[in-house]
């Protein structure tokens, strides 16, 4: 049978060049977590319609029920655009390497209090730190959940540093509220005898009602964590990258509607200004001593 090279040639271009334009008009997947009752899709919704705008092509919102499943995503490449949170980003950068960090929120100069850890009690027989570590195996310690860094991560590498390096074993007992406001309400009713939550919950309830928390006494407030990173995947070419990188860092002028949206889903970013680019590299001093904290691994994991 003799083969005619022209027509088989011409039929592979035309199948390449079909190939090459049906990837350009594919999907892509937007995802973040879902924290407490709020899947953040509507929150979103603004960012991936420019996005969708600017690149021609689909964008897709996808919300994992938390943390631990949206890292399920990234390993299993489901995932182009992913916001996730500081912890999130600290357990995926240990042996991860298929999506880059691009940006993240950037948090006013003026601003003060807004991503931090405040350590609470309602024990008159702690006054500071150091009592903790004395009286550990006769404390309830209650976190916000696994996922939380400013509810679990920063407390626990805390108490690492104040020499409690197993808290799960070390204190009488250790539970979790669920979310930051449940947490302190459970300390409050007396359910716990410390407990972590964010600064911005902390304040937040101190404003509207500061004699609540008349019986509750703040022990600690960490520095300012940094605000989770958006991750793009690499298999993206590298002009769709920088296109999206692009619209990230100019949202608070092109559209700054979207950005305060996208701000109302994630309380850690409410005095956010503007997103900035950034590198894993950001994270280095608070990912060093998550990865030397084996027991967080292990319950992240968990």
């Amino acid at each position: 049978m003799k083969i005619n090279f022209k027509n088989l040639l011409a039929v592979l271009l035309t199948f390449l060049l079909f190939f090459s334009c049906d990837q350009q008009k594919s999907s892509l997947t937007l995802a973040t977590y879902t924290y407490h009752t709020n899947n953040r899709v509507e929150n979103l919704k603004p960012l991936a319609q420019l996005i969708e705008s600017e690149l021609g092509r689909e964008i897709q919102i996808k919300s994992y029920p938390d943390v631990a499943a949206m890292l399920k995503g990234i390993d299993t490449n489901s995932i182009d655009i992913g916001l996730i949170n500081t912890l999130g980003f600290l357990k995926w950068s240990i042996g991860h390497q298929n999506m880059e960090v691009v940006a993240a929120l950037q948090t006013k100069e003026e601003a003060r209090d807004n991503y931090k850890t405040v350590l609470l009690t309602n024990r008159d027989d702690i006054g500071q730190l150091d009592d903790i570590v004395g009286k550990a195996s006769g404390l309830r310690m209650m976190f916000v959940n696994e996922g939380s860094t400013s509810g679990n991560l920063i407390p626990r590498l805390l108490f690492d540093a104040i020499g409690i390096q197993s808290p799960d074993n070390q204190f009488m007992n250790v539970s979790y509220g669920g979310n930051h406001t449940d947490t302190w309400k459970n300390l409050l009713q007396g359910k716990a005898d410390l407990c972590a939550i964010g600064s911005n919950e902390y304040y937040s309830q101190l404003k509207k009602n500061p004699s609540q928390f008349e019986s509750l006494k703040l022990l600690w407030i960490s520095d300012e964590i940094p605000l989770g990173p958006v991750l793009l995947n690499n298999r993206l070419d590298s002009e769709t990258s920088n296109r999206i990188t692009k619209i990230l860092l100019e949202l608070n002028k092109t559209s700054p509607e979207a950005l305060e949206t996208l701000k109302a889903g994630w309380s850690e970013a409410l005095q956010a200004e503007k997103f900035y680019q950034i590198s894993s590299e950001n994270y280095d001093s608070i990912n060093t001593a998550f990865k030397n904290n084996k027991e967080l691994q292990l319950i992240f994991n968990q």
